[in-house]
């Protein structure tokens, strides 16, 4: 046999030497100086990406957020404000009363059909807006409204500031006079005498 030795080269546990310690190497020593770079990119932009998801999120809260805002003043603004009929105080506080005519506290009225009640009685000065308006309280709530209206004015905005909305009715005659009993005794048909006209 021939004992020829062969070329370092050749010899198959130099190879082998070769790669383990390539792999180890590349095992411990750090990575590239570019590498981290393209990963310090990528983590940056899927965090960028994420603050933007986060931030179109918050947007998209604020404009639900606004939409029901505006949905709730808009079904606070379809919503009727509730009117309620004035009190004998906030009445005489809200208008003038007529100096030349008194007023009749728990005046007696006389109805059809011999019906009797206590009410009280009040004039209100004329204005630019109604005359030969009067009122009537019963237990300090309006019991009816009555007057003309004048210079085109609309009876119903006057009753509104009285708080009154319901539909007035026209009285017969020439002078044209409105009026709105809320407590259905006290319409003009219905009574036959008024405690100035019993004095």
């Amino acid at each position: 046999m021939n004992n020829v030795e062969k070329p370092w080269y050749k010899r198959w546990q130099v190879w082998l030497g070769i790669i383990v310690a390539l792999g180890l190497l590349g095992k411990i020593l750090p990575e590239p100086p570019q590498e981290k770079s393209e990963a310090k990119e990528v983590v940056k932009e899927s965090e960028t990406q994420q603050d933007k998801n986060k931030k179109s999120e918050i947007k998209e809260d604020e404009k639900v957020q606004k939409e029901s805002e505006t949905t709730k003043d808009k079904e606070s603004k379809k919503k009727p404000v509730e009117i309620k009929p004035l009190t004998k105080e906030e009445v005489l506080n809200k208008f003038t009363i007529d100096p030349d005519i008194d007023p009749y506290i728990d005046g007696q009225f006389l109805f059809d059909a011999s019906r009797k009640d206590t009410a009280d009685y009040y004039a209100l000065a004329d204005t630019d807006r109604y005359r030969n308006a009067n009122v009537i309280f019963k237990d300090s709530q309006i019991a009816r409204v009555k007057f003309i209206p004048l210079n085109d004015v609309k009876a119903e905005d006057i009753f509104i500031e009285f708080g009154i909305t319901d539909k007035p009715r026209k009285l017969g005659g020439m002078a044209g006079a409105y009026e709105v009993a809320l407590i259905p005794m006290y319409w003009s048909q219905n009574i036959e005498r008024y405690p100035f006209e019993l004095d």
